[in-house]
C-alpha cells in the first residue's frame, strides 16, 4: 500500500509538474527552538519570489530547505504537508489556472544535549574517549563539541569546538577550535604536547562538488625526546611555535568517502607558516591528492587509482621536523611500519620535505556473496618515495624521483562501514631500500582515508 500510494504521488507530480502555484504563506510547527531571522533565512528560497512558479520548482525548494536543516545537524526529521486554499467564486473571481498553497512544515529538534563513550582502535593504538555536545545553543545552529580522550598513545587529548553557520547560511560554516593533547610518537622515540586555536572557515554547497577550506591555525608545540639519537630531534627537541594560513580546495564527485567505487578526487593545499617574527621554522607547503574510480561492471569491480605528493621549502635553515611529511603504514604504502619510510638517524623516522606515493586498487565482490555487501575482496600495488631538501642540489630533485621507490603487493579482504573502513591485507614488499621499515605478512588498517 505504501508503493502504491507513493506510485500515485509520483505520477501525480509528473502529470502536473507544470502546473502554477502561488504560495500564501508558510506555516512552521515546533520551531520555537530557533531564532526568527535563521528560520527566515532557512525558508528564504520559498519567500524570495511572490510570483507564481511550477510545482516541480516548488519541489526543488521544498528539497532545498530540507537539505539546509540536515547539513546543519539541527533537525532528527522534517515533515511537510501542503493544504491548498479554496478558490474565490465570486463576482471578480480570477480565471487564471493557479493554485493557492499553504506549505506546512513540521520539524523535529535533535536533543540540545548530547553525550557518548567509546574506543577507537587502529593503526597500532588504542584510545578511550567521551564527547559532549550542546546543539543549536542560541536557536540559530550553532553547535558546541566537548571531546576527552586518552589512550596507548595519547595520553590525554581535550578539544573544544565551536561551529556556526556564517549569516544563517548553511552554505557557509564557521568552526573555532581549541585543543591541547599529548601524544607519543614512536617512529621518532618522543613525546609531543601541543596546545593550539584554530579557526577555520569552509563551504558545502549542494550545487557544486567544488569546496573551499581557509584555515587560520596558531600552534604551540613542545618536542620531548625519550629515546632518540637522531640529530634532528636532538637538536629540536623543545618549543615550537607555529602561525600558519591555509587553505584548501577539494573536487569531491565520489559516491562514498571510505570506499569509492565511482566518481574522482582532487585537492589542493597551500600553507603559508611564519605570520609573525617570533615563529620558528618557517616554510611553505603545498600538497596535491588526487583518486579516479574506475567501474568495471563486467566483473562486478572497480579500479580506484589514488596519488599523493608534497613540497615543504624552508624558509630558515632547516625545516622542524613535526612540520615534515611522513609515509608507510597500513593505510598508506601498505606493507610498510607506519611512518617507516624515508630519511632516518639511528632508527628514528625523521620525515621529509619531498615526497610522492601512490597506489592501484581492485576491489571486488565476493564470489557467492550478495553484491551489496560491505565485505569486498582487495587487491593492491602501492608505490612512495619521500626526500629531503636540500636547497643547494634543487636541479637533481626531479631526477631523484625517477629511481628508487619503495614498491609492495597484497591482497585481503576489506569492509566499509559507514564510520570507518576496515582492511586485513596480505602483504608482501617488492622492492625496499636500505633502512624502510618493513612489515611483511598479516597487516591490518582501520581509519576513512587509505591510499
Amino acid at each position: 500500500m505504501i508503493n502504491q500510494n507513493q506510485q500515485y504521488l509520483n505520477q501525480l507530480f509528473e502529470e502536473n509538474s507544470t502546473q502554477p502555484i502561488r504560495i500564501k504563506n508558510i506555516q512552521l510547527t515546533n520551531g520555537q527552538s530557533f531564532r526568527d531571522d535563521f528560520i527566515q533565512a532557512q525558508f528564504q528560497p520559498l519567500l524570495e519570489n511572490s510570483l507564481p512558479i511550477t510545482l516541480s520548482e516548488f519541489v526543488s525548494k521544498i528539497d532545498e530547505i530540507s537539505r539546509s536543516f540536515t547539513k546543519l545537524g539541527v533537525v532528527e526529521q522534517i515533515m511537510v504537508s501542503i493544504n491548498q486554499l479554496p478558490k474565490y467564486r465570486g463576482r471578480f473571481a480570477s480565471k487564471s489556472p493557479c493554485l493557492d498553497i499553504v506549505p506546512i512544515f513540521n520539524i523535529l529538534p535533535v536533543k540540545r544535549f548530547y553525550a557518548k563513550t567509546g574506543t577507537n582502535i587502529g593503526n597500532g593504538e588504542g584510545d578511550g574517549y567521551i564527547q559532549f555536545q550542546l546543539k543549536n545553543i542560541f536557536g540559530g545552529g550553532e553547535n558546541l563539541i566537548l571531546d576527552a580522550i586518552t589512550g596507548t598513545k595519547t595520553q590525554s587529548s581535550y578539544l573544544l569546538n565551536y561551529i556556526q553557520p556564517i549569516f544563517n547560511s548553511s552554505n557557509y560554516i564557521s568552526e573555532n577550535l581549541v585543543y591541547m593533547n599529548t601524544r607519543k610518537f614512536d617512529w621518532i622515540g618522543s613525546e609531543v604536547i601541543t596546545k593550539g586555536i584554530t579557526n577555520k572557515i569552509y563551504t558545502q554547497h549542494d550545487n557544486t562538488k567544488l569546496s573551499h577550506e581557509f584555515i587560520l591555525e596558531n600552534v604551540w608545540k613542545v618536542l620531548n625526546n625519550l629515546n632518540s639519537k637522531s640529530n634532528d630531534i636532538l637538536a629540536q627537541s623543545g618549543h615550537n611555535f607555529k602561525s600558519s594560513l591555509i587553505y584548501n580546495c577539494t573536487y569531491d564527485t565520489r559516491d562514498n568517502k571510505h570506499l569509492p567505487l565511482l566518481g574522482k578526487y582532487l585537492r589542493w593545499g597551500l600553507e603559508y607558516n611564519g605570520l609573525f617574527k617570533f615563529n620558528h621554522s618557517p616554510f611553505i607547503k603545498s600538497v596535491f591528492e588526487s583518486q579516479f574510480v574506475i567501474p568495471i561492471n563486467k566483473i562486478l569491480s572497480s579500479l580506484i587509482l589514488t596519488n599523493k605528493c608534497g613540497f615543504l621549502y624552508p624558509l630558515s635553515k632547516t625545516s622542524f621536523v613535526l612540520d615534515r611529511f611522513f609515509i608507510g603504514g597500513a593505510n598508506d604504502v601498505r606493507s610498510f611500519t607506519m611512518n617507516g619510510l624515508g630519511p632516518k638517524q639511528y632508527n628514528s623516522s625523521t620525515g621529509g620535505d619531498v615526497f610522492l606515493n601512490g597506489g592501484i586498487s581492485l576491489v571486488s565482490k565476493i564470489p557467492k556473496v550478495d553484491p551489496d555487501s560491505n565485505f569486498k575482496i582487495h587487491n593492491f600495488l602501492n608505490f612512495g618515495k619521500l626526500l629531503p631538501l636540500d636547497k643547494t642540489k634543487m636541479g637533481s630533485l626531479a631526477d631523484q624521483f625517477t629511481k628508487q621507490y619503495s614498491v609492495s603487493f597484497g591482497s585481503g579482504i576489506l569492509y566499509n562501514h559507514p564510520m570507518a573502513r576496515f582492511e586485513l591485507n596480505i602483504c608482501l614488499p617488492l622492492m625496499v631500500n636500505e633502512r624502510d621499515g618493513v612489515r611483511k605478512g598479516l597487516q591490518y588498517g582501520i581509519g576513512m582515508s587509505f591510499l
